[in-house]
């Protein structure tokens, strides 16, 4: 499961975030600021962190080439929104090495590019200003983005309805609290299609 990504975007941002708080972290979503460039993207793996100065694409290149097959690029940007860290161009290259997805407190451009793509890209903003190439930034090291602290191998699941952070020592006990609370709401809403209440369909889930 740890390593099933498919298995994570199954299960779903909000039933992760839910997952969390059970588990007594409450605060592990990134704020409603950071939004996929169309609402079919969705993502999950560990996330490979890096920092870029306001438009320095400098550090974001330099991980497309490092970050392993499966990880989700983490990017503090700072929330910089007048020049971009990546295009359709650089998510080309991390597409073709099997990089799952981008999440970028920042800003992008060329969607139409990357949503053709279908490589999962989420940001803050959008600008068609092209970044500069100082070399200045680092990687794999503790970032913010959305408004959240993030370690380099901590679990990202994201999709339409936001980005859940698992940190990297709780991923099997959160996959565990989530794969019930996946179930008990698929029992909950057959029964609310049948036209029962919220507490009867609840009550129902729970007796099954």
């Amino acid at each position: 499961m740890k390593n099933n990504g498919d298995l994570w975007c199954e299960l779903g941002s909000a039933n992760v975030s839910d997952a969390l708080r059970k588990c007594g972290k409450a605060f592990q979503a990134m704020d409603g600021g950071i939004r996929p460039l169309d609402r079919s993207m969705r993502l999950a793996g560990p996330a490979f962190t890096v920092r870029c100065y306001p438009g320095a694409t400098w550090a974001l290149e330099k991980s497309l080439e490092l970050a392993q097959p499966g990880d989700v690029l983490v990017v503090d940007g700072g929330g910089f929104s007048d020049a971009i860290l990546i295009g359709g161009l650089m998510s080309t290259r991390a597409q073709n090495r099997g990089i799952r997805g981008v999440i970028i407190d920042g800003a992008v451009r060329d969607v139409d590019d990357i949503i053709a793509l279908k490589f999962p890209v989420f940001s803050r903003h959008i600008c068609p200003r092209a970044g500069t190439f100082a070399e200045i930034g680092e990687w794999q090291t503790t970032i913010c983005c959305g408004r959240l602290p993030i370690h380099p191998g901590d679990w990202i699941v994201a999709d339409a309805s936001g980005v859940a952070v698992v940190p990297a020592d709780m991923v099997d006990q959160v996959a565990a609290e989530a794969v019930a609370i996946h179930e008990r709401e698929d029992k909950m809403a057959r029964f609310l299609h049948e036209g029962r209440t919220l507490s009867d369909s609840a009550a129902a889930a729970k007796a099954h």
